[in-house]
C-alpha cells in the first residue's frame, strides 16, 4: 500500500478516519475469533471428557467377567520360612495342618580329587537321568576335558562344575537337572575312566521303588465294580495313623489313591493280611427241628388222680434255611480307570482265610503299562485286617555302577497334609496336593504348620474403589461442563454468562449424565440365596444417613470400606452377580451394573468415530467455518480500506483544486484592483 499524507488539503486526519472506519467494519472478526476460541475450548473439553469416560469404562470392565476377583483367597501360614502357600480362587476356606518331613533333593556326585594336569584314559560310558540317556565318548585328557565332553553330550540332563580343592588338585561335580528320586544319575559302560576319576566304586545293588498307602476314611467309597455282592452290612475301622484298615462282616470298599500308580511288568502290591472267624455263631444243625410230645402222665392231688398228656408246654421249632457257602471270605483288588475312554478295568485277588502275613500280589502281570487308581478291600464274613499296603516296583540295575562320592542323594519331598502322607519329586510349585493351593517347600518342619485359607477381599475392594474414583471424577468434570450460574437479578445473565459451563444445555452431555447416574444407582436381578440388587447393599451410596442434601444431590459415590470388605467376604457370589450375570443361561454375561455401564459408554469411547469424536469433528468444522469467515472479512477489509483511501484522496484533490481556483481568482481580483 502506497504511503499517503492525508488531510494536507482538507486539514482533516483522513488516515485516522479511515482506520476507525475499518475498525468498525472489522467488528465481526473479533466476534468470530471469540467464537473460535470457544470452539477450541469445547474441543479440548470433549477430548478430556472422552478420557474421563474411558477411565470409567475401563474400571467397569475390571468388575465383571474373567477380570473379577471377588472369590480370591489368601493363605496364611505360621511358618512362612519353611512353607510358602499361595491360594487361588478355587481354594476352600478353612484350616489345614501341613508338615514337611523331607525336602526334595537333586542327585549330586563328584570325582575324587585329581591333579589338574593328570591325563585320564579314554573311554565310553552312558549317563541316564529320568529315562533320558546319552552316550559319552571321552577321548582322554584332563578332568577339565571330561567336563567339557559331559557338557557337550549331556548338558540337557546334568550340570557340571570344577572345584579346586588345592593348588594342584581339583574335582568334578555332576548334578542332575531333575529333582527327586526320578532324577537319579545312572552310570554304566566302560569302567576304567569312571574308576580312574573316582566317579564310581563298583556295581550297583538292586532296589525297589516303593509307594506306601496311608489309609484315610475320606478316600474309602462303596464298591462300584461288576461283582455281584449282597447288601453291605459290615463295618470299617481305621488305625488313627492310617497304617491298617479292618473290615468286619460283609463289606466291600474301594480306596481312592491320592495319585495314580504307574504299573510296570514286575510291579507288586504288598499287603499284610490277618483274618479271624466271626465269634458267637450258633450251630443250628445241632438242635432238633421239632420237640416230640412226652408219655402219659398221672398226677395225684389231695387224693384225686389226674391223667393227661404234656401238650401245652411243647412248641415245634421253625426250620432255618441253611446258610449259603461263601467261596471267598476276603481279598483285595485293583482298578484302572481311563477317564478319556470312560472305561474301568478291575481284577480281584482272593485270599485264603488261613493265610497270615505279608502277601505279594503280581499286579504288574495284569496291569502292565497301565495306571492303578483304586484298591479294593473286601470281606464277606468275619474280621479281615489289611496293613502296611504298598506298591513295589523293582528297579533294574543290570550293568549300573555305584557312584563313589555322593554329595546329595536323590530324594523326593515328603509331607503330611492333615495326617495323609504325600510324596512329590520337587519342592516348588506343588499345585496338585491340595485343591486351589500351591505349596513351595523351603525347609523341614518339626511340627505341622497351620495354614489358614480365607477370602481375600483387598483386591476386589481396590478395584471397586478405582471405579468409584473414576465415576466421581466424571461427575465433577460433568458438573464443570454443564453448570448454570444462578442469577438473582433481572438483566444479570449477560454479566454472569462467562461463569456458565461451555456445554450448558447440551442435550448429548446431559442425556449421558442422566443415563450413567441411573445405571450406577439402578437395581439388578440376582439368583443367589441372598442377592445384592443395589450398590447401597455393599456399603456404597451417594451419602451416609443424615448427610446434607447438597452432598447427596451431587451424586458422588461414598465408600464404606469396612462394609464393602465384609460383604465381599461373606457374599462373593452375590457381589459378582451384581456387577455381571448371565440371566438366560447361555454362558454369556448379559446383565449387571458394570456390564451395563460398559455398554452404555461404548458409543462414547469406542475406537473410531464415536459420539465424542463426532462432536469434536463438529467443533473442528465450526473452527474452520470461523477461519473462513475471518479470512473473507479480512480480504473485504483490504478492499474497503483501499476504497476509502481512494474516496478521501479524491476529496483531497477536489479541495486542493478548489483552493487553487480560489487563490487564482483572488490573485486576478487583486491584479484588477491594482490597474485601476
Amino acid at each position: 500500500m502506497p504511503v499517503t499524507m492525508g488531510g494536507m488539503a482538507s486539514g482533516m486526519d483522513t488516515d485516522g478516519i479511515i482506520k476507525k472506519l475499518v475498525e468498525v467494519e472489522a467488528r465481526p472478526i473479533y466476534q468470530w475469533q471469540a467464537e473460535k476460541e470457544t470452539f477450541n475450548q469445547r474441543k479440548q473439553a470433549l477430548g478430556k471428557l472422552g478420557t474421563v469416560l474411558s477411565k470409567v469404562s475401563d474400571a467397569s470392565k475390571d468388575l465383571y467377567g474373567f477380570r473379577a476377583q471377588y472369590n480370591e483367597k489368601k493363605a496364611i501360614t505360621d511358618d512362612p520360612g519353611a512353607l510358602e502357600v499361595i491360594a487361588s480362587r478355587h481354594a476352600q476356606p478353612g484350616e489345614r495342618a501341613i508338615q514337611v518331613d523331607e525336602i526334595a533333593a537333586a542327585h549330586k556326585i563328584t570325582t575324587d580329587p585329581v591333579a589338574s594336569d593328570q591325563k585320564l584314559s579314554a573311554g565310553k560310558f552312558k549317563i541316564e537321568v529320568n529315562g533320558v540317556s546319552h552316550a559319552v565318548k571321552f577321548r582322554g585328557g584332563t578332568l577339565k576335558a571330561l567336563q567339557e565332553q559331559l557338557d557337550a553330550d549331556a548338558t540337557d540332563i546334568v550340570s557340571t562344575s570344577i572345584v579346586n580343592t588345592s593348588e594342584d588338585k581339583q574335582l568334578l561335580t555332576v548334578e542332575s537337572k531333575s529333582p527327586g528320586k526320578k532324577g537319579e544319575i545312572r552310570l554304566s559302560g566302560e569302567r576304567d575312566i569312571l574308576y580312574e576319576s573316582g566317579l564310581v566304586k563298583g556295581a550297583k545293588e538292586g532296589d525297589n521303588e516303593k509307594v506306601a498307602m496311608v489309609f484315610d476314611a475320606r478316600y474309602f467309597v462303596p464298591y462300584a465294580g461288576e461283582a455281584k455282592i449282597p447288601q453291605n452290612t459290615g463295618n470299617l475301622d481305621l488305625d488313627k495313623d492310617g497304617k491298617f484298615v479292618k473290615l468286619t462282616g460283609l463289606l466291600w470298599r474301594e480306596y481312592l489313591l491320592p495319585a495314580e500308580i504307574a504299573v510296570k511288568k514286575n510291579s507288586l502290591l504288598e499287603v499284610a493280611v490277618e483274618y479271624a472267624v466271626a465269634q458267637g455263631r450258633e450251630k443250628d444243625e445241632a438242635l432238633p427241628f421239632k420237640l416230640e410230645v412226652g408219655p402219659e402222665e398221672k398226677t395225684i392231688i389231695k387224693g384225686i388222680e389226674l391223667q393227661g398228656y404234656n401238650v401245652s408246654r411243647i412248641r415245634p421249632l421253625d426250620k432255618k434255611e441253611p446258610q449259603k457257602q461263601v467261596t471267598d471270605l476276603l481279598g483285595v483288588g485293583v482298578v484302572s480307570v481311563d477317564a478319556q475312554k470312560n472305561t474301568r478295568e478291575e481284577k480281584l485277588y482272593p485270599i485264603e482265610k488261613n493265610f497270615k502275613g505279608r502277601m505279594e500280589i503280581p499286579v504288574g502281570r495284569d496291569f502292565q503299562d497301565k495306571k492303578i487308581t483304586k484298591v479294593i478291600f473286601y470281606c464277606n464274613e468275619g474280621d479281615a485286617k489289611f496293613a502296611d499296603a504298598a506298591f513295589l516296583t523293582p528297579i533294574d540295575t543290570t550293568g549300573l555302577l555305584e557312584p563313589k562320592n555322593v554329595i546329595s542323594k536323590p530324594a523326593d519331598a515328603k509331607l503330611k497334609v492333615d495326617g495323609v502322607d504325600i510324596t512329590r519329586d520337587r519342592n516348588e510349585g506343588l499345585n496338585d496336593v491340595v485343591k486351589g493351593l500351591t505349596l513351595n517347600l523351603k525347609g523341614k518342619t518339626v511340627k505341622p504348620v497351620h495354614v489358614k485359607v480365607e477370602h481375600d477381599s483387598e483386591k476386589a475392594v481396590q478395584k471397586i474403589k478405582q471405579f468409584v474414583e473414576a465415576y466421581n471424577a466424571y461427575i465433577d468434570y460433568d458438573r464443570q461442563l454443564t453448570k448454570a450460574e444462578k442469577v438473582d437479578k433481572v438483566g444479570a445473565y449477560q454479566a454472569n454468562k462467562d461463569k456458565n459451563g461451555i456445554f450448558m444445555g447440551d442435550m448429548t452431555i446431559l442425556r449421558l449424565e442422566n443415563s450413567l447416574r441411573a445405571t450406577v444407582n439402578g437395581a439388578y436381578p440376582g439368583r443367589t440365596e441372598k442377592p445384592i440388587k443395589l450398590f447401597t447393599q455393599m456399603g456404597i451410596s451417594t451419602g451416609a444417613v443424615n448427610s446434607a442434601w447438597e452432598t447427596i444431590r451431587e451424586g458422588k459415590l461414598v465408600v464404606d470400606e469396612g462394609s464393602l470388605a465384609s460383604t465381599i467376604r461373606e457374599r462373593p457370589d452375590a457381589v459378582e452377580e451384581f456387577f455381571g450375570s448371565d440371566t438366560d443361561g447361555d454362558n454369556r454375561i448379559d446383565n449387571g451394573m458394570a456390564f451395563a455401564v460398559e455398554n452404555l459408554l461404548k458409543p462414547y469411547v469406542s475406537t473410531g468415530k464415536n459420539l465424542i469424536a463426532s462432536k469434536m469433528d463438529l467443533e473442528d468444522s465450526s473452527i474452520k467455518s470461523a477461519d473462513d469467515r475471518i479470512a473473507r472479512k479480512q480480504e473485504h477489509l483490504k478492499k474497503y480500506e483501499e476504497k476509502l483511501r481512494k474516496k478521501f484522496a479524491s476529496m483531497e484533490q477536489s479541495i486542493s483544486g478548489a483552493k487553487s481556483q480560489g487563490d487564482w481568482m483572488k490573485n486576478q481580483m487583486k491584479a484588477g484592483e491594482g490597474g485601476n
